[in-house]
Parts: C-alpha cells; structure tokens; sequence
C-alpha cells in the first residue's frame, strides 16, 4: 500500500503541531537526500555549495544562488523582486526575522542580512488555502550587495514544463537535480498546484547521481529550471512521498522511491503581483528567452547565432532549444516561432 505523503517539516500551523512535531523528528533537518548519500556527506564535494575541501566540482558552480537566503527561525526564501520572496506557507519567516544571502559559493565571498516586513500573503486555489507564500523585506535589495532576484518560468501550458532539468536547492545549502515529471493537484496543506519529481532506483537511472529527494528542512526551498543557462524559478518545495526504498507501482514513476513535491509557482503568478505592490517578477515565457528579459527578440538571436554548432551535451543546455545535442538550425526554427 502507498504510504501517504506529507510535508516536508510542518512547524506554522497550531493545528497540526503535534503532528508537526514528529514528521521532522522523523525525517531530522539533515541534508537533502541524493543518490548515493544516504543522509550523510559522502557527495559534499559535488553538492555543497559551500565546499571548502580541493576536490570541490559543485554541480552548480556556474549559475547564480545569491537570491536564495535562509531566515532565523530556519525557512528558506528566494527572491522575486527587489523586496519581495517566496517561500512556503508552512515554514516561513516570520515578520522581524533576518535573513541571510551569500554574495557567492564561498563562505568568504561576502555576506548580507535583511530583516523581514510584517506583510506575509498566502496564495489561494480554488478559494482554498495554499502552501505558496509571498513574504516582503522591511527594505529592498541594495544593488551593492549583487544579489540575484529570480524570473519565474511562465510557459504556455503545463504540458510545456514536462521534462524540464530541474535545480533544487535544499539543507544546509545543498543541490540536487531531477526532471519535472508531473504537475498535479495536492490537497495535503489546503489546495495546492504541484509540480512532482522523482527520486530514481539507482545511479544511471533517470537523471543518474546526484537526483535527489527532499526531506525534513528542505521546506520553501527553490526549484529552477534553465534558460540561457541560468536559472529561473519553477517551484517552491512543500511536501514528499517516500517509499522507504521499496519500489512501489503507484508513486514510483517509472524507477522511483518516491516523489518531491513543489509549489507550482507560475501557476500563482496573477495572485502575486496583485500582492506586490508596484513590482513585478520578469517572467520568462520562452526557453529562447536567452537573456531573461521576458520577450524573444535580436538579442536573443545574437546569443543563439553565437553558440551556432555547440555541442549541447550535458545538463541544462543553454542553447539547444529542441534537445538533439547540438544548436543548429531546429533551434533557430523555434526561436523564429516564439518571436515577440
């Protein structure tokens, strides 16, 4: 029998406190779960963000984590805007919390902190409650401070997110990756719209070591999917299933020990920006939006004439818009036909 699923650390809620209690002592605030990890450190070197060993080749040494902070009392948030974050209805800030964000992948790069507002909005679906949460910094982001604020990824339909390369960042300061397999309907806090990822049987299956699965203090982390090779947000972690290692026919898709679960953030998009004032989140509505200015255009065909016959072999390729391993002329086709 499937075991129900749950959220990830439940710690906002009265009503649920006695069950919040011992869902994370049963799941523990330890690192977010990757292949070959077992909960331990063994995978520090490619996953740490903050690594200090001389083997250190993190997976995400490239793209931009500086608008991800974590909070005082322990929730993630991830920026939107120059004020405004996101992170998860049932382990968020709370108003006079400060939040911590580091220039860069090093602990020595620089750090800044920000205090929170005491404006909080908790998105709704279907005039039900939901697990997004849009949280606001008693002051803005100081340019000086080269902290990254985040597009989200509003493609046409849901269809066009399956299968996407997923970034997701977890505790301490942890990145795993997967691939979106599912965007679903959760009912677990509320209502909830959902995109699911899988946590595969073994290395080399699916997205191969390194895919990952959350677990306690993982709540409000991000999600990001890639354009132009950067990243872009997709979802806010809220819940999971685990099998326990047993492959089960009903949660495991198609070599699972269950699946993650994230706030489907695009979805939420209208009740966000109805809640922030006069700013905006830059959304993204084309994988050939390659500068992340939220419309394809010359500039865009410049960068992508550019990496004309790159090879497109690996994760997040930033340029092969059709994913056949190379940019050519497939991907100039799409550009063209996502114009404007």
């Amino acid at each position: 029998m499937s075991r129900a699923p749950h959220t990830i650390c439940r710690t906002k809620r009265l009503a649920v406190l006695a069950v919040s209690l011992m869902v994370c002592a049963a799941a523990g605030f330890a690192d977010m779960f990757l292949q070959g990890v077992g909960g331990d450190h063994a995978m520090s070197s490619t996953h740490d963000r903050f690594y200090v060993g001389a083997d250190k080749a993190f997976v995400g040494e490239s793209f931009d984590w500086s608008g991800v902070g974590r909070s005082s009392n322990g929730g993630w948030v991830t920026m939107i805007s120059p004020t405004y974050f996101v992170s998860a209805n049932h382990y968020h800030p709370n108003a006079g919390d400060t939040i911590t964000f580091f220039e860069g992948n090093t602990l020595s790069k620089g750090s800044h902190t920000y205090t929170v507002d005491a404006f909080g909005f908790d998105t709704t679906y279907g005039g039900v409650s939901s697990d997004l949460w849009l949280g606001r910094l008693a002051a803005p982001l100081n340019p000086k401070h080269r902290l990254a604020v985040y597009p989200v990824l509003a493609l046409a339909n849901d269809t066009a997110y399956l299968d996407l390369f997923l970034l997701a960042y977890g505790a301490p300061n942890r990145v795993g990756t997967s691939r979106l397999g599912a965007i679903v309907d959760d009912f677990e806090i509320g209502r909830t719209r959902t995109l699911r990822f899988w946590f595969h049987a073994e290395e080399g299956t699916g997205t191969g070591a390194g895919d990952c699965h959350l677990i306690g203090g993982d709540s409000g982390g991000p999600s990001f999917a890639l354009v132009g090779g950067k990243l872009v947000l997709i979802g806010v972690h809220f819940t999971t299933n685990d099998t326990n290692g047993v492959p089960d026919p009903e949660d495991s898709w198609p070599f699972g020990f269950g699946w993650s679960g994230d706030s489907f953030v695009p979805f939420y998009i209208d009740q966000l920006h109805a809640n922030m004032g006069v700013e905006r989140a830059v959304l993204v509505r084309s994988r050939a939006d390659f500068n992340l200015d939220g419309r394809v255009d010359s500039a865009d065909l410049a960068v992508l004439l550019s990496a004309w016959d790159e090879s497109a072999s690996g994760f997040g390729a930033a340029h092969d818009l059709n994913d056949d391993g190379v940019v050519g002329s497939p991907d100039l086709a799409v550009l063209l036909s996502e114009w404007g």
